[in-house]
């Protein structure tokens, strides 16, 4: 690039300063630095007191550049970047400069301050407003920065809420299914003794009665009723002459062989066991050998 290129892009060059409004959320306070030498033209526009910051240097990018004049300033602290608060263009005596103010949260460290400023302070919203040490453009950003803190916590509030009151339908709804549950498991209990009653009657039917009319018309309801049961998730529980005794899932009402109750193989099955969604109903009462 040839020399009047370089002037030309120099003359429209704008350089950026960017500020670091420290907040300390257990305390509620700001961070402010006394500037040590401050030039004529800083105290015109900004007053002695300011915030950690500088001019960002070339080919350096925004938070890179805010991080380096955080910790060349104040030391090496630990603190969580935010966003910015704002940006604007000021116009200096030595030329105009882009300003950025960011919210910087602060995480801990102790403050160790560089030649560039003589003495620190913690100070509240409130705090600042009342001092006359601090110039309006202090007073102003910070009052901006307390509002962007208090909507962002107004914003976590609102998200807090918002999942409280899901996590809220969801329990109504979860109890609401239990209820619908219970209640079905009452009609079911009552159901299943009519069911057992069918079942016994029809298991006995003689073979040159089967095809009678009206014990047609009976395993027809039969059929029926259980199909009722199958729609509503009633399955019943698979138990076969010869399998092994689960106590979870059968009532041994007598064993066959012996004087103690448990264990063994199914000798009889004296009544159907049922499940609902995987919900015991009613244990499969057995005899056991």
């Amino acid at each position: 690039m040839d020399k009047e290129n370089k002037n030309e892009q120099k003359r429209y060059h704008v350089p950026i300063a960017q500020k670091a409004l420290i907040y300390d959320d257990n305390t509620k306070k700001f961070l402010l630095l006394k500037a040590k030498n401050p030039q004529e033209y800083f105290l015109k526009h900004f007053g002695r007191w300011e915030f950690a910051g500088g001019r960002l240097e070339d080919n350096e990018t925004l938070e890179a550049g805010l991080e380096r004049e955080i910790r060349e300033e104040i030391g090496d602290v630990d603190f969580e970047m935010i966003g910015p608060v704002s940006v604007k263009k000021v116009s200096l005596d030595v030329g105009n400069i882009i300003m950025i103010d960011y919210l910087i949260m602060y995480k801990g460290g102790e403050i160790e301050l560089s030649d560039e400023h003589e003495e620190f302070r913690w100070e509240t919203l409130e705090e600042i407003e009342k001092n006359n040490d601090y110039h309006d453009w202090v007073k102003r950003i910070i009052k901006k920065a307390k509002e962007r803190i208090d909507e962002g916590k107004y914003l976590e509030s609102w998200k807090r809420c918002q999942a409280d009151f899901e996590n809220y339908k969801k329990r109504q709804n979860d109890n609401q299914k239990e209820i619908v549950y219970f209640a079905n498991m009452n009609l079911i209990r009552e159901i299943l003794p009519v069911l057992d009653n069918f079942y016994a009657s029809t298991g006995h039917i003689p073979e040159d009665q089967k095809n009678n009319a009206w014990v047609t018309g009976i395993m027809h309801i039969q059929r029926q009723l259980s199909q009722v049961l199958a729609d509503n998730g009633v399955e019943e529980i698979e138990t076969k002459i010869g399998d092994d005794f689960n106590p979870s899932i059968h009532e041994a009402i007598q064993k066959v062989t012996g004087d103690k109750v448990g264990g063994g193989k199914i000798e009889k099955i004296i009544q159907k066991g049922y499940e609902i969604n995987g919900r015991l109903i009613r244990p499969a009462k057995v005899t056991v050998k």
